[in-house]
């Protein structure tokens, strides 16, 4: 009896470990109090050494063939912006990203993808975000980390449509 129930826990346990690989929701979680907060100790217009930035955000959905019916995970593409078009400093980095719908969070490290296109805006991606939308009102925030002061500042983009390829 007691062989058995080992056994089925391990092939419990094991299926469990399967399920959770393919999770697209596996960085998703639902905390009404911390997407409070998040939102709270944002900033629209953030100020460091009196340069302000901004937070640009591009999400969507990809669905053009031959993707699966439900589509793929969503991407987002962020940008810090200096609104006086000066170089952001390169001791500035876009280290986490949250999603927000409702009292869901997506949260994501930014992946290894950094670009400075433009000297003054400096672009970071997630992917393999949830599938949610597309057109559906999403916020996002980015944390912002500061490499010569160990500053850490979190800026927000309000009202981002997740948008769709198809």
């Amino acid at each position: 009896m007691i062989r058995y129930f080992l056994i089925f826990a391990l092939v419990f346990a094991l299926l469990g470990c399967i399920n959770n690989i393919d999770n697209d929701d596996e960085a998703v979680i639902v905390d009404p109090e911390f997407v409070s907060d998040l939102m709270s100790n944002s900033y629209d217009t953030l100020t460091i050494d009196s340069k302000r930035y901004i937070l640009e955000a591009d999400l969507w959905r990809d669905f053009m063939p031959p993707t699966p019916e439900d589509g793929r995970p969503m991407v987002s593409i962020n940008w810090l912006v200096n609104l006086d078009s000066i170089q952001v400093p390169l001791n500035l980095d876009m280290t986490k990203q949250y999603v927000i719908l409702n009292d869901s969070i997506w949260i994501s490290d930014y992946s290894d993808e950094t670009r400075r296109t433009y000297d003054y805006k400096l672009e970071n991606i997630s992917r393999n975000g949830p599938k949610w939308g597309p057109n559906v009102e999403v916020d996002v925030i980015s944390k912002i980390t500061d490499s010569t002061t160990d500053t850490v500042y979190f800026i927000k983009a309000e009202n981002i449509i997740i948008g769709a390829t198809f």
